[in-house]
Parts: structure tokens; C-alpha cells; sequence
């Protein structure tokens, strides 16, 4: 009898403890995860439970308080995880129109617990090399960069409420390929956990003259916003309303009948949507084809691929460290149908930056790269506002001398900007767009919003331009100071013109020597300095730079005719004494009261 009473006992006892187990460990063990996917709409639900645990009664409520969803999971799957096996539970649902949602499992029951799903802030900015979420205190950010077999892992903890940011600059190049994927996952307090997906979008940009198509695919699902900055941070334009969108798949076209629009090298694309911004940097993009070599060779300011498609042929280099490339062509190529052949630049993020050429021009000049040294053309011409010798304004004229003369480096004189005598023109830009070249204008004297200096045009990007007052009474005067990237080497590029007082021209003479003492790298001086040779101005720069003309002995040359019909040389290219110079020559045109300088000249590659 004492046998079975002691047999029941225990058995009550088992059961009984049988009994407490789930209201024991469900509270210890039960874990609930979820990823809101904005794209889809929807969220995934995702609950751990013991083994034993075999269905899961739960209860959706939305922000305002209402039920959005009833229902009893009993669809699972075992896993273990190391020496433990749970159950695994998931649920997709609409996401509610407003967020934070509360899931309540095991509702009414001793097993009860709520939870509260929100939907985190993140950020990312892949040019700065940052990733931040919004964060409760005591909670992990967990980040991981994914794109096909490569992974890189990222954590932070955050100790009190508020954004904590990632450095992500070690990122390697093919985990910031489009496509890759950023999951960011934040394990709150009491064990709740999320994980937000961001995929690294593709921007495609094809600029022309006229016109700029920019398309690609985002990651938010919604319409992003794009803003176009020139290299002084100025803003452009931002894109209008997209022509196409859908499924994340974006385009953008505009036309433009002011230039100054227009997407040029140089400019910033700034990318934002929802949860993600970056900029598209977009590089200083130089090319020219030698027929002899039946080659394509140039330059790119960014590190990256360039690309040139001729017909349906695609061919492809990875420039230097200097950003120089060569690309030799299958068979040769009629320059005629060069106008085919377009040159884009691809990005390590895989964005693309694709321009057409001024192929016509380059090929007169071939301007390539021959061993240590470049051989390149400059011009100083000063356009007398563009009045040519008859008193006519035509500044097409001026451009097709510099156009026909295949210069490649310009320093320009007298260049008004919305002048009333020039008709409203800015002439600088007029020009760079008319000869496809960088500019820039440096103003000497403004009057009511109009302005009055020197310009510099270049075939190669020009990284960095100022303008520097001169001393002096009466007209003011100035030196444009330009660095030039030619074929991956930088070069001082100035441009002056001279006051007519000789003892002023004196003081601004010394004011350019000391300034070009502190320039480091190879140095060309151009401009009208209103001296004749042998005056003793122009010897006192000479014991800094050689004049090019003097270096071939061609003081035969003239620049200038006075009232009187004399003929002089006011005009000047000064140069480093490394730099080389093979020809010097003037253009005999009407277009001006000046005559235009040009110089071979060679520039080492050190």
C-alpha cells in the first residue's frame, strides 16, 4: 500500500514539474526577430521557441491600437544551434500603414509577452565611409556587407540613446558594387532583435551637349532626389520629375538651352532617398586618338575603368596611378565615324559616367604622351573683347582660330562677362563650349553685375583655378593662376595682362616673380604685358623664366600693330627652364587687334 502511495506521489510530482516547465522556460527561451521590408511592404516575423513548444497563438495590433491580425502558428521547423535544438516559426504580414507595431504572443495566457516592432533609422554614405543606425541605449548595431562570396562584419554597442555611426572606409572595392547588400541588425534590450537590408544603388550618367540622361536602380523603393554641384560646390540643377520609375528602376532626362546646365567633368552628383545618400564624384575625362598608332590615349582624374565603345565593341582599360591609359583598336578607324565612338568611366562603386569626345580637334592635335616627355600647345591671345580689326563683334571668329590652330592650352586677355558692348555675353564660356574645353575666368573690374579680365580654356581638367589682384592705380590688373592636370602630371598655368604705366608694370612684375616662387611645380606664364622685348620688365622675369621666343630666336615675330602701322611684340610665353620648347608662331587673323602667340613646348614626365 506504502509502495503505491509513494509510486503515485512521485508520479504527481513529474507531471506537476512537467506542467511548470513551458511557463518556466518559455519567458527564458522565447525570442522573437523581425525585418521590415519597405520595398515589398510587408514585415517577416521570426520566433524561436523550446522544442516542446509547438504552435504559437499570437495577436497584431497597428500604431493606433487596432487589431490588424489574429492567428495561431503551428508551422515550424527544428534547428540546433550548437548543443541546443529550438523551433522556428515565421510570419509574413502587409506592414501596417503607420508604425511601431505590437506583437503580442501567447495572448490572455500566464505565457503572455508583448513586443513592440519599429522601423530603424540607418543611414549610409559610402563616399565618407560611414553607416549609422538610430539606437536605444544598451543596444548592439551588428553590420554586414555581403555581395556573393566576399563578407566584411561590422559592431558597435550604444551606450545611451541616440545615432552611432560605423566606419566603413575599409570597405573593399567589391563589396561596393551595385547589387551588394548591408544588413544591419540591432539587438535591442530584452533580447528583441531587427534587421534592415540596404543594397548599394547604380547611377548611369550620359551627358552630352544639351542634354543629360541619368538612370539607374535605388534601394527604398522610392523616387530619389538628385542634385547636380559644380567642382566649387555651387548648385546646378536638380533632376525634375522622373520620366520612368519603377520597381526602384529611376530615369531622369533633361534638356538644357542654357548651357550652364549642363553636366560637365569635374561636376558632383549628390544620390539621396530614403536611408541612403552618396556622391557620384565625376572625374576630369580627357582622350584623343593618334591614327598613326591607331590608338586611344588620355587621362582620368579618378581611380576607377574607362571604357570606349567603337561600334558594337566595347573595349575596356584600367589607367595608372597617374590616371593614364592607352587603348589600341583592332583595325584603324576613319575619323569620320569617330563621332561613333563614345568614352565612359566606371566608378569602383560600378557607377558610370559615359561624355562624347571633340574627336575632330583632338586628332589635328595629337597631343599624346611620347616616353618622358608631353608634347603639348599653348596660346596667349588677347580677343580685344571679341571686336576684330574692322570694329565688328564676332566671337565666333575667335574661336575658330584657337579651333583651327589645335592650341590646347589658352590664356586669354580683354574677355568680357555681360558687358553691354559685347552684348550680354559671357565670352569665357561662350567659348570653352564651343571648342568642348575647361574654363575659367578670373574678373579684374566689374560694373553692374558685368565683368572684365583674363580666362584660361584647356583640353586637359584644370584642378584648381584663382584669381590674384596685381597693385597699381587706374585699371585694375590681375594674373589667373590655374594647375593643370596634363596627362596625370600637374602644371601652373598663369595668365596676366600688364598695366600700360611702366613703373607700375614694374611692381606687378615683381608681385608675379614672388608668387611664382611659391608655386612647386613646372610653371607657363602667357599674357600681353604691353613691353616690347629688351625692355627691362621683361628681362626681369626672364631671370626666372625663358621667353619662348628668344629660346628659337624668332624675334622676328609680331603681336601687335599700333595706330602709327608699327609692328611689335607685346605678347609672351614665359616657361620653367625644364620645360622644352620645339616652335613658336603667331596666326596672322583680323579677329583681334592682337595677333595670337602659339609654342610647342615639352613637358617632362618626372
Amino acid at each position: 500500500m506504502r509502495r503505491n502511495l509513494v509510486a503515485v506521489l512521485v508520479i504527481t510530482l513529474v507531471f506537476s514539474a512537467i506542467a511548470l516547465i513551458p511557463k518556466g522556460f518559455s519567458q527564458w527561451d522565447t525570442k522573437l526577430d523581425y525585418m521590415v521590408d519597405e520595398n515589398g511592404k510587408s514585415i517577416e516575423i521570426n520566433i524561436t521557441t523550446p522544442v516542446y513548444i509547438t504552435s504559437v497563438p499570437l495577436e497584431v495590433y497597428d500604431a493606433g491600437g487596432s487589431q490588424v491580425l489574429q492567428r495561431e502558428m503551428d508551422g515550424y521547423f527544428t534547428k540546433r544551434a550548437e548543443s541546443t535544438r529550438f523551433n522556428r516559426f515565421i510570419l509574413n504580414m502587409p506592414l501596417p500603414e503607420s508604425m511601431p507595431v505590437r506583437v503580442v504572443l501567447f495572448p490572455r495566457s500566464r505565457m503572455e509577452r508583448s513586443y513592440t516592432l519599429t522601423n530603424p533609422q540607418v543611414d549610409i554614405d559610402l563616399n565618407e565611409g560611414r553607416a549609422k543606425a538610430y539606437l536605444e541605449g544598451d543596444s548592439v548595431l551588428s553590420l554586414t556587407v555581403v555581395n556573393g562570396d566576399a563578407t566584411v562584419e561590422y559592431s558597435v554597442v550604444s551606450a545611451e540613446e541616440g545615432w552611432h555611426s560605423l566606419d566603413i572606409r575599409s570597405l573593399p572595392d567589391e563589396l561596393v558594387q551595385p547589387g551588394s547588400a548591408l544588413y544591419f541588425t540591432i539587438m535591442l534590450p530584452g533580447g528583441l532583435s531587427t534587421t534592415v537590408t540596404r543594397y548599394v544603388p547604380q547611377v548611369f550618367v550620359d551627358a552630352g551637349t544639351g542634354y543629360t540622361n541619368i538612370r539607374g536602380k535605388g534601394v527604398s523603393g522610392t523616387v530619389p532626389r538628385i542634385g547636380i554641384y559644380n567642382s566649387s560646390s555651387t548648385l546646378k540643377y536638380r533632376t525634375g520629375q522622373a520620366v520612368q520609375f519603377k520597381e526602384g528602376e529611376f530615369l531622369f532626362q533633361e534638356s538644357f538651352d542654357v548651357s550652364g546646365r549642363e553636366i560637365k567633368d569635374g561636376d558632383r552628383l549628390l544620390f539621396e532617398e530614403e536611408g541612403y545618400s552618396f556622391k557620384f564624384d565625376l572625374p576630369y575625362f580627357f582622350a584623343t586618338y593618334n591614327h598613326e598608332e591607331n590608338t586611344i590615349s588620355g587621362t582620368v582624374s579618378r581611380r576607377g575603368r574607362v571604357v570606349f565603345r567603337v561600334g558594337s565593341q566595347f573595349l575596356e582599360a584600367v589607367p595608372d596611378e597617374k590616371g593614364r591609359f592607352s587603348i589600341t583598336l583592332d583595325q584603324p578607324v576613319d575619323i569620320t565615324r569617330l563621332i561613333s565612338v563614345r568614352g565612359g568611366y566606371v566608378s569602383p562603386a560600378g557607377n558610370e559616367y559615359w561624355k562624347i569626345f571633340d574627336w575632330g580637334h583632338l586628332v589635328k592635335a595629337t597631343p599624346l604622351f611620347k616616353g618622358s616627355q608631353f608634347d603639348i600647345r599653348v596660346m596667349s591671345y588677347n580677343i580685344h573683347h571679341g571686336i576684330s580689326r574692322n570694329g565688328k563683334h564676332d566671337i565666333e571668329k575667335i574661336a575658330d582660330v584657337i579651333q583651327e590652330s589645335g592650341a590646347q592650352i589658352v590664356g586669354l586677355q580683354e574677355v568680357d562677362s555681360r558687358f553691354v558692348r559685347s552684348f550680354f555675353r559671357d565670352q569665357a564660356r561662350e567659348l570653352a563650349e564651343r571648342l568642348d574645353m575647361y574654363y575659367y575666368f578670373g574678373e579684374n573690374f566689374t560694373l553692374l553685375g558685368a565683368g572684365y579680365g583674363n580666362a584660361v580654356l584647356s583640353k586637359f581638367p584644370i584642378v584648381s583655378a584663382s584669381n590674384l589682384q596685381l597693385e597699381g592705380k587706374g585699371e585694375q590688373r590681375g594674373v589667373v593662376s590655374a594647375t593643370i592636370d596634363i596627362y596625370g602630371k600637374e602644371v601652373n598655368f598663369l595668365v596676366t595682362h600688364l598695366s600700360l604705366n611702366r613703373s607700375i608694370r614694374d611692381k606687378q612684375l615683381q608681385q608675379i616673380r614672388r608668387y611664382i616662387g611659391l608655386l612647386e611645380d613646372e610653371v607657363i606664364l602667357v599674357g600681353d604685358f604691353n613691353s616690347t622685348p629688351g625692355a627691362g620688365e621683361i628681362m626681369y622675369i626672364e631671370r626666372r623664366l625663358k621667353e619662348a621666343v628668344k629660346e628659337l630666336g624668332r624675334e622676328d615675330l609680331y603681336t601687335f600693330v599700333g595706330r602709327d602701322g608699327v609692328r611689335t611684340r607685346i605678347d609672351y610665353v614665359f616657361l620653367s627652364p625644364e620645360i622644352t620648347v620645339s616652335d613658336v608662331w603667331t596666326i596672322d587673323s583680323d579677329a583681334s587687334d592682337h595677333l595670337p602667340l602659339l609654342a610647342n613646348i615639352g613637358i617632362k614626365d618626372l
